[in-house]
């Protein structure tokens, strides 16, 4: 036997809930959900789960996955969102340490060399401080993973997914060279079975709690000397007999130039419809121009982070391509292992609960030496939770209920508070009134203890706490729950701390995003605020094609909202932009702040106008776009940057390009421009390909400037567009990624 620990960092558990690990042996329930292996965390080390050494079997490859249900084991599960199963080797008479990241996978472990000159973070064992600190693998929160944990697949250089086949049947790689057979599949390579092979997707692996199907196996075949990359191959599967069944629907394979992981069968690449590029506008023209470089490029939101990981990834983070850190709220907040109790705040006086004032400062000074702005999560509109909506409901009709309840108020949130420092009368926000007129006023949920917004003493204690965090090195904040505050406050706040701010906006209504950013300015820009309605018509374009954001834009809000709160209603009429062969992309600011998946998307069970449930599959490929357009902020989670090497890539690509914005004169960055063009697939739904050029605008009559064709529908760059600075191309998969 051997002994195993498993880590893993998952911030996305709700109450009553709790991580789990289940896999192909009995000790990991066999793949049932209801026989998995519990892990524990605490207030200290959440969102660290941990199991203890577990004894496993040393018997070969051990497969498993991570999950979160019910403590009590009932209910549904949720798997994580990767396509691989996870896999260990056991060694008898030794305890291996396994550290990873809720639906991140790491198919290698970290190199046994250093790649860049800093020290490796976190505390690892002596084979692990040799860890690249630039891999993506180190980017999230935790330890490095010990370099004992390795996978039966390092050394495998074709991976090969294929469904369950009647007996007798196995798969082997035939092509032109004659290692590959020579086209002749009896004298192809052949293909080995992985041991413990069970299905990766989460609906095959046990979810009955009873054990999955048998599902997809995965096979396995080494690198071939002789065979050069590019040689055509197929995959056939042979019989006992001799009797051959080669893969269908798709043109020959090439042989890669790295270990690449393939799927038996699957079809052949779409084709790009006939016709021109979809040529879409990035933003009305006319919105107020903004200098991009007044704005943070890309900003790495490292949700629920100790501020001492901070300090200790700083030089990794500056690597990718980041120039900002967001942390989570500073203040001392409610006890609990649940992302949310950050959001309960309880004293505005400490900086507490994921490191004091020191530990602040230190992580402050390391990203200010790598160049790195740090920004802080500002919970102004409300405190603790005090008594839930039902009880806060009943106290409306009995006085002495109600007062009962301002006295607990008061004694939880004083000395600094009392009752008269809240908003009353009290009113529950739901439904439509999370977007209705009294937004401002209400308490979330109806149990969000609602500040007394606007009052000189509740905005005194928040100015004392923005000069605490600036003095420890904070230098930008974001406005939790922005649309619930008053315009007027939020630009008392912004003109207090002087620095750069932003606003969470949480809807898809341009109107009310307006209330903020036409009412406050920023150095005479609009105020920032998150981009929803952006955000929501990336996901529509790139997963359905442009025919499903064809609307008058004022008519699509209308519908998006109606679905939200329930009205129902029908898809407005479609615009007919598409058939005159372009787009416009609501926008709403040049400078807004913009994702694909934030904290309250990937944690919250809700809709959120369409963007509740994303995965991180399709979400880069948003992501990616949004990097590569010259404007605005992209807030990437800490996860989804370390899992997705298309976000790695697009993090360097816009840090070269404002790299080149940068050596521009102030007027000309005003006048860039990004343009779009998109391939619409034959087949329809998912685009072929979106291209992106970044080009400084001039009167038509300029000359032109580099040739690309990237986006417009000429030889050259189209008259007006000028010097072009950047360009790149996207081709979203079928699945929702991108080659």
């Amino acid at each position: 036997m051997a002994s195993v620990e498993f880590k893993v960092t998952c911030s996305c558990t709700k109450p009553g809930e709790g991580v789990f690990v289940v896999g192909g042996v009995t000790a990991l329930g066999d793949w049932a959900p209801g026989r998995a292996l519990p892990l524990s965390t605490s207030p200290e080390s959440f969102p660290v789960w941990s199991s203890g050494q577990v004894a496993l079997p040393a018997a070969g490859v051990i497969e498993y996955k991570f999950l979160v249900q019910r403590e009590s084991s009932t209910g549904s599960a949720r798997w994580e969102e990767i396509r691989d199963n996870r896999c260990i080797t056991p060694v008898a008479g030794k305890t291996l340490q396994v550290h990873e990241t809720w639906s991140v996978w790491s198919p290698t472990p970290l190199p046994s060399t250093p790649q860049a000159p800093a020290k490796a973070p976190g505390k690892a064992s002596a084979s692990a401080s040799k860890a690249s600190v630039g891999s993506a693998a180190d980017i999230a929160a935790g330890d490095p993973r010990p370099l004992e944990a390795t996978a039966a697949t390092d050394a495998a250089w074709l991976r090969l997914r294929l469904p369950s086949q009647p007996s007798g049947r196995h798969p082997v790689a035939c092509g032109a060279p004659a290692a590959l057979g020579a086209w002749n599949p009896a004298a192809a390579a052949p293909l080995v079975r992985r041991q413990h092979s069970r299905p990766a997707s989460r609906d095959r692996a046990g979810g009955s709690g009873q054990g999955g199907e048998k599902g997809d196996e995965e096979w396995l075949l080494k690198a071939l000397p002789g065979v050069p990359s590019g040689a055509e191959f197929k995959y056939v599967l042979l019989s006992e007999g001799g009797q051959a069944f080669w893969e269908d629907g798709r043109p020959n394979r090439k042989w890669p130039e790295a270990p690449a992981m393939h799927c038996f069968g699957c079809a052949s690449p779409r084709e790009a419809a006939d016709g021109a590029e979809i040529e879409i506008e990035w933003g009305r023209p006319d919105l107020q121009p903004c200098d991009p470089l007044q704005t943070p490029g890309a900003i790495l939101h490292a949700f629920h982070w100790p501020f001492e990981e901070v300090r200790k990834r700083a030089h990794e983070i500056a690597q990718y391509g980041f120039d900002a850190v967001q942390l989570s709220p500073a203040q001392r907040s409610v006890q609990g292992d649940q992302w949310w109790t950050r959001y309960q705040p309880v004293r505005y006086e400490e900086v507490h609960g994921l490191g004091d004032e020191s530990s602040l400062r230190s992580a402050c000074a390391a990203c200010a030496g790598v160049e790195l702005r740090v920004f802080g999560d500002l919970v102004f509109n409300h405190m603790q939770v005090v008594a839930s909506c039902d009880e806060w409901r009943r106290a409306q009709h009995d006085h002495n209920h109600l007062e009962h309840l301002k006295r607990r108020l008061s004694e939880r949130l004083g000395p600094t508070f009392n009752r008269h420092d809240f908003q009353w009368p009290w009113f529950p926000l739901e439904g439509e009134e999370w977007d209705g007129p009294n937004r401002m006023e209400g308490w979330g949920c109806g149990e969000w203890s609602e500040l007394n917004g606007g009052s000189e003493k509740v905005m005194s204690v928040h100015t004392a706490h923005m000069e605490k965090l600036k003095n420890c090195g904070i230098s930008g904040f974001r406005f939790d729950a922005a649309k619930h505050m008053r315009p007027e406050h939020i630009a008392e706040y912004v003109r207090r701390a002087n620095v750069y701010s932003f606003g969470e906006v949480l809807s898809v209504d341009p109107k009310m995003q307006k209330d903020y950013t036409e009412a406050i300015s920023l150095k005479g820009d609009p105020l920032p605020t998150t981009d929803f309605l952006l955000a929501v018509w990336l996901r529509r374009l790139l997963e359905q094609g442009p025919e499903a954001v064809d609307f008058e834009l004022e008519a699509w809000v209308r519908h998006l909202l109606d679905v939200e709160f329930g009205r129902g209603g029908r898809s407005p009429a479609a615009a007919g932009m598409v058939q005159q062969g372009r787009l416009q992309a609501p926008v709403l600011t040049r400078n807004s702040v913009r994702f694909a998946r934030n904290h309250d998307t990937v944690c919250n069970d809700v809709p959120f106008y369409g963007l509740g449930g994303w995965g991180r599959e399709g979400a880069q490929v948003a992501a990616a776009l949004l990097l590569a357009a010259h404007d605005g902020t992209v807030l990437l989670l800490s996860d989804d940057a370390r899992a997705s090497p298309l976000i790695q890539k697009a993090l360097l690509y816009r840090k070269s390009l404002r790299s080149r914005l940068a050596e521009l004169p102030a007027d000309a960055r005003l006048r860039t421009r990004t343009f779009v063009g998109l391939r619409k697939a034959r087949t329809g739904g998912v685009p072929v390909s979106i291209c992106l050029a970044c080009r400084v605008v001039e009167p038509p009559s300029a000359a032109d400037g580099d040739a690309g064709t990237c986006a417009g529908r000429g030889g050259g760059p189209p008259p007006g567009r000028g010097q072009l600075l950047g360009c790149c191309a996207l081709n979203p998969s079928a699945e929702g990624s991108a080659v």
